[in-house]
């Protein structure tokens, strides 16, 4: 297995373990779970992803702070997790080398603009990840300082959208039964007086032959 050179092998693989203790602790609630083969392999590609980007980087990586920044992203299951947690780290690694053309981003403002973009923008994919402009990932790292990004968690989000859209189901089906037990209830006393006047007229002027109102078939 290529391991980063950084760091060697087996100072990577107790760094490993020690981050998969705390991120299986974290997301266990989330029903989400990395084997410790699964946690070696997001080691491994962070090598990739330094290789290719000409970084060098001493300690345990972003691996950790990846995870607890994801693990409540309505988009994350069991499933796409360890997939997920490695394609986004790459694409940290890639945005965390351009930043330094510029501003540097930090760690932690670069993670929390990667959510957010994920959750949104990209709504769930990693190669729209990808292709997120840099400035747009400043700018939500911005408002993230400024507190200008709801404190909610998209899960929350989903779950009061969810919420208001059965309450209105509920009020729509309500409307649809009043509305149908007024189309068939009895009719009142005004409605059965007119149509006894009615009823009562036709006789009174009579029908001709041919059942017309207007004349008598009688004599």
């Amino acid at each position: 297995m290529g391991f980063d050179l950084s760091i060697p092998p087996q100072l990577q693989g107790a760094a490993a373990r020690e981050d998969l203790a705390v991120c299986n602790k974290a997301t266990a609630k989330y029903g989400l779970r990395l084997t410790e083969q699964q946690a070696l392999g997001l080691v491994q590609r962070r090598g990739e992803a330094l290789r290719a980007t000409g970084r060098v980087e001493f300690g345990r990586g972003v691996i950790r702070e990846l995870v607890l920044g994801f693990c409540d992203s309505p988009y994350l299951s069991q499933e796409n997790y360890e997939e997920t947690i490695a394609d986004v780290q790459d694409v940290f690694y890639r945005r965390k080398e351009d930043s330094e053309v510029g501003e540097a981003m930090s760690d932690d403002d670069l993670v929390a603009a990667l959510r957010y973009a994920f959750d949104h923008e990209a709504g769930g994919s990693t190669d729209v990840l990808a292709d997120m402009p840099l400035a747009a990932l400043r700018a939500h790292a911005e408002r993230g300082r400024t507190g200008d990004y709801d404190e909610k968690t998209q899960n929350e989000e989903f779950e009061e959208e969810a919420a208001r859209d059965g309450a209105e189901e509920r009020v729509r089906d309500e409307l649809s039964r009043a509305y149908d037990d007024e189309r068939w209830e009895r009719p009142g006393n005004d409605y059965a007086a007119g149509f006894y006047d009615g009823y009562n007229e036709l006789y009174r002027i009579g029908f001709d032959s041919n059942s017309r109102i207007g004349g008598s078939s009688l004599g």
